[in-house]
């Protein structure tokens, strides 16, 4: 591993980068490109936030494609994407996107997955708790009983790990972990409007009464923060709240940063490793 040179002491310092809307593939890129940098100590821990233009879904690394309707997907220009991390399908429109990338020499890493989830959840209710919003913290995760083998095991929204974030038993905030170069990068979708309900539109079911009954589940099992707010809530307002609550939480400093060259070249030839289907422009 390169020295860095960045301290590891308490009040340890990360990189906060909000870069804004982009393409799904990209954005996967991006987040994996900054993993691999933090990992190698060529950049500091970073949380990284960001949406998503035009709307995609994103699929977990090891999902199939034939579970997307790609011709539903192409009439309506919405791109398909893999993510570098597991789980399942996701539509991301109209929601914040955090990635969190912590590499091994980082006070806060550790070599088991729930304790840097639990790591990230206390510090995302931080957040959201600074836009008056009453989250809850589940430790439990119960995911419904037919979820692997019904056609629930399709969507990420649908599924539960432990330490969750929820409002009123309802999902609020779809999260997945993956090692990558001994580091971790975890990333996951704040959801400010419903738009995401819209995926059962675009899941390879068989008929329509099938894709009404998962748009059921989905709408009584999830929530978006725009549902609980008295006022609409702004990306640029969670984009705040997450430094704020990120610093809190955790006692560190963060360092406004940007992508290095060395990590935007790397992200352009990871790129077409994510991209299933991109729109046309």
């Amino acid at each position: 591993m390169a020295d860095s040179g960045f301290s590891q002491s308490a009040g340890e310092q990360w990189r906060f980068i909000d870069s804004g809307k982009t393409d799904g593939a990209m954005n996967m890129a991006l987040d994996m490109a900054m993993t691999k940098a933090a990992s190698a100590g060529d950049a500091l821990p970073t949380l990284r936030v960001y949406g998503w233009t035009p709307a995609a879904i994103s699929l977990g690394y090891h999902q199939s494609e034939k579970d997307i309707d790609l011709e539903r997907c192409r009439k309506d220009n919405i791109d398909v994407v893999l993510r570098p991390t597991g789980g399942r399908a996701i539509l991301h429109d109209n929601e914040l996107t955090y990635a969190v990338s912590i590499p091994p020499n980082s006070r806060f890493f550790a070599p088991d997955i729930h304790s840097v989830y639990a790591l990230i959840s206390r510090s995302l209710v931080a957040a959201l708790r600074r836009l008056d919003v009453d989250v809850e913290f589940d430790r439990a995760g119960k995911t419904p009983k037919d979820f692997s083998k019904g056609d629930l095991s399709t969507l990420c929204y649908a599924s539960s790990v432990k330490y969750e974030i929820n409002i009123g038993r309802k999902k609020l905030v779809g999260s997945a972990q993956r090692r990558i170069n001994g580091g971790v990068l975890q990333h996951g979708s704040i959801l400010i409007g419903d738009e995401h309900l819209r995926i059962t539109r675009y899941l390879a079911a068989k008929d329509e009464r099938r894709r009404e009954r998962l748009h059921k589940f989905m709408r009584e099992n999830t929530i978006s923060l725009n549902q609980v707010s008295e006022q609409a809530v702004a990306y640029s307002q969670i984009a705040a709240a997450m430094k704020l609550g990120f610093e809190e939480e955790l006692g560190i400093n963060f360092v406004k940063g940007d992508f290095s060259k060395t990590e935007l070249e790397d992200a352009a030839r990871l790129e077409p490793k994510f991209a299933i289907y991109t729109s046309p422009e």
